[in-house]
C-alpha cells in the first residue's frame, strides 16, 4: 500500500540523515586532527519494483559513507625537525610494532606528526612505529626496496658522531713579495689525530730568494713528521726507509778493548744512511766505535776486540734507540773476517722482518714553495723524506703521533694533503706586494661528536646531526602509492589498510614516479571545510524534519482512513 510504502521511506530517509549527520560530527570533532580527511554522506535510492506501469510503490533512501583520502589538506608550519607532510599523492608507511613480525599490519597515514618515545622509536601521536629504508655508510639504499620487508622501524638512539683524522688542509696566504731574504711568516692549522685529538701544526714560510719560499713543519706539542713507510726491510735486504743513525753506543755491560781507543771494522750487507741523509749508494757500511761513546773507564789492552757483548743499542737523531739482542757467541774479533761473518749473520737473525725507518721528527723542511713574476703559485717542490708533491699539486706528508720508530704501519700514521693553490693561479698562495694575511684555513678532521638531533629532507631523508659538525644520512624515507587511495579502509589512529578496492602497495621514493613530495618541518591540515559542515548539518536537519513529517503525515492519513468504517 503506497501509504505504508510511503511511512517507511520516511522512515529509511531519517535513517540516512542520522548517519549523515553522524559524519558532519565526525568531520567537526576531527577540525583539527592532522591528516584527517573529511567524510561525506553519499545517498542512494532504494526502488521497490511496482505491480504495473499505473503504480508506484515508494522504496526510499540510504546513505553510505565516503573519505575522501586522496584530498589535499593545507600545510602548516612546525618546530619540530621530526614533523613532515606530504604535498600531492602517497602515504607515510607505519606499523603496529617496532620489529615487525607476523600478524603486525603495515599501515598508511598522511599525519606525519613523529616523535622518538623512550627507546629512540619515531612514532605517530596514535603510537605507530614510523617505517623507512636504512641506509648504509655509503648512503646507498637496500638492495630490494619495492617490499615491506624491506624497511623498518626508525631508530635515532645511540647514535655518536665518530672522529675522524684530518687528511686534507687548505690555506690560501699573501707572502709579501718585498721582503727580503729570511723573511718568515707562521700559519698555525688545528688538525685531529686518529683518535679525534686536537694537534697544532706550524706551517712555516721562510722566503730564501726573490721567488722562492721554504715550507718548514712543526708540531709544539706531540705531532712529528714521519717519512713514507709504505715500504720497508730487513737488514738482509735493501731498505727503501730509514732509521736516521748517529752512533753506534753500548750498555753498560759491554767493555770495548782496543789499544788506540777505537775499533773500526766492515758490519756487512745492510744500509745505513747518516742522520740527515739520503739513502747510500751501497749496501755496506762501516761502523766506527769510539772510545768518547762510552761511560766508565776505557781498558787499554792490546788487541782489536769487541767483549762480553749482550746487547747494543743503536742511538738516532734525538735521542731514539733501539735495542739489539746479541745471538750465537759474545766475543768477536773485528779483525778476523770469519768473525765478522758470524756478527754479521747474527745480526741479521736478531734483525729479521724489522723495518728501519726515519722516523718521527719535528721542525722539518717539507719543500719550497716557487713563484712567478706575476706573483702567482709557479711550482712546488718537495724535500725527501718527508713531503712529495701529488698529482693535484699538493704537498703530501705523514704525521706520527706516538714517536715510536717500531710502530710506523698506516695504522697510527696519517697521511696528509696540503692544497696551497693552483699554480698559475691566485687561489692559494701568492706573493703579491703588500702584508702578510692569510684568508683560508680548512681542514677535514673532527673530533669525537655528540648527538644533537636530526633533520628530515624534502627526499625523505633522515640525517642524525652531532656536535662536531658532522652530519650522517641513516634513513630515507618511502611514500606509498595506491591505484585508487580512496579504496582504503579507515582505521583507529588516523591510518589507513590495504584493501582489495585500492590495489597492491607501491613503495616509491619521494617525488618520484608519481609519488608526493615530502615537507619537513610541516603538518598537513584536516581537510575539513566547517562553512560546508554548517550547510551541510542545516540541509540534513530540513532532510530528517521533511522525513518525519512524511511519516506523520502517512499517520494522519491511516487514521483518516480507519475512520470511513465508522
Amino acid at each position: 500500500m503506497s501509504i505504508y510504502g510511503a511511512m517507511f521511506s520516511g522512515v529509511s530517509g531519517l535513517a540516512a540523515q542520522s548517519q549523515a549527520l553522524g559524519m558532519i560530527a565526525d568531520n567537526i570533532s576531527n577540525l583539527n586532527t592532522v591528516g584527517y580527511k573529511s567524510t561525506v554522506a553519499r545517498f542512494q535510492t532504494l526502488v521497490t519494483e511496482a505491480a504495473s506501469t499505473t503504480t508506484y510503490s515508494p522504496g526510499g533512501v540510504r546513505s553510505t559513507p565516503y573519505q575522501k583520502i586522496d584530498r589535499q589538506g593545507l600545510l602548516q608550519g612546525s618546530t619540530s625537525p621530526t614533523d613532515v607532510a606530504l604535498v600531492g599523492n602517497g602515504f607515510f608507511v607505519i606499523n603496529e610494532d617496532a620489529v615487525p613480525g607476523i600478524g603486525d599490519d603495515y599501515l598508511f597515514t598522511r599525519a606525519g606528526n613523529f616523535t622518538p618515545n623512550e627507546s629512540g622509536d619515531l612514532v605517530s601521536s596514535s603510537g605507530y612505529y614510523l617505517q623507512g629504508w636504512r641506509l648504509d655508510s655509503s648512503g646507498a639504499l637496500p638492495a630490494n626496496t619495492t617490499t615491506l620487508n624491506s624497511l623498518e622501524t626508525v631508530n635515532i638512539s645511540n647514535l655518536t658522531g665518530a672522529a675522524r683524522s684530518t687528511s686534507a688542509i687548505q690555506i690560501a696566504s699573501n707572502l709579501p713579495g718585498q721582503t727580503a731574504a729570511g723573511d718568515e711568516h707562521a700559519i698555525t692549522v688545528q688538525v685531529y689525530d686518529k683518535q679525534g685529538n686536537t694537534q697544532n701544526l706550524t706551517l712555516n714560510w721562510i722566503k730564501t730568494s726573490a721567488n722562492n719560499w721554504t715550507l718548514v713543519g712543526d708540531f709544539p706539542a706531540t705531532g712529528q713528521f714521519a717519512s713514507d713507510d709504505t715500504a720497508g726491510a730487513s737488514l738482509s735486504g735493501t731498505p727503501t726507509t730509514y732509521f736516521p743513525m748517529a752512533t753506534l753506543t753500548t750498555t753498560t755491560n759491554m767493555t770495548l778493548l782496543s789499544a788506540a781507543g777505537n775499533i773500526t771494522g766492515a758490519v756487512g750487507a745492510f744500509a745505513v744512511p747518516a742522520p740527515a741523509g739520503a739513502p747510500p749508494s751501497t749496501d755496506t757500511i762501516t761502523v766506527t766505535i769510539g772510545a768518547d761513546a762510552f761511560t766508565g773507564v776505557v781498558p787499554t789492552v792490546a788487541g782489536n776486540d769487541l767483549i762480553g757483548a749482550s746487547t747494543i743499542v743503536f742511538t738516532g737523531a734525538g735521542g731514539r734507540t733501539f735495542t739489539l739482542e746479541l745471538q750465537g757467541a759474545t766475543t768477536y774479533d773485528l779483525d778476523v773476517a770469519g768473525e765478522r761473518t758470524t756478527l754479521q749473520n747474527n745480526l741479521n737473525a736478531a734483525f729479521a722482518g724489522v723495518t728501519f725507518d726515519n722516523g718521527a721528527v719535528a721542525g722539518v723542511e717539507l719543500g719550497t714553495a716557487v713563484f712567478n713574476a706575476d706573483g702567482t703559485l709557479g711550482s712546488l717542490l718537495a724535500t725527501a723524506p718527508y713531503a712529495t708533491v701529488n698529482s693535484d699539486s699538493e704537498f703530501e706528508f705523514y704525521v706520527d703521533y706516538d714517536g715510536d720508530v717500531l710502530t710506523t704501519s698506516t695504522q697510527d700514521r696519517q697521511l696528509i694533503a696540503l692544497d696551497v693553490g693552483t699554480p698559475g693561479f691566485g687561489d692559494g698562495l701568492t706573493q703579491y706586494s703588500g702584508s702578510f694575511f692569510t684568508s683560508v684555513i680548512q681542514q677535514d678532521g673532527l673530533s669525537f661528536g655528540s648527538f644533537t638531533g636530526v633533520t628530515i629532507d624534502e627526499s625523505g631523508i633522515v640525517t642524525a646531526l652531532f656536535d662536531n659538525g658532522q652530519q650522517r644520512d641513516i634513513y630515507k624515507l618511502p611514500v606509498a602509492t595506491f591505484r585508487n587511495a580512496n579504496g582504503l579502509k579507515s582505521q583507529i589512529g588516523n591510518a589507513y589498510l590495504q584493501t582489495s578496492h585500492s590495489g597492491n602497495v607501491l613503495l616509491l621514493e619521494a617525488n618520484a614516479g608519481g609519488a608526493g613530495k615530502i615537507a619537513p618541518n610541516s603538518l598537513e591540515s584536516s581537510t575539513v571545510d566547517l562553512a560546508e559542515e554548517f550547510t551541510n548539518m542545516i540541509i540534513t536537519q530540513r532532510a530528517y524534519s521533511a522525513s518525519a513529517k512524511v511519516i506523520t503525515t502517512a499517520d494522519d492519513m491511516l487514521e483518516e482512513l480507519i475512520r470511513i468504517r465508522r
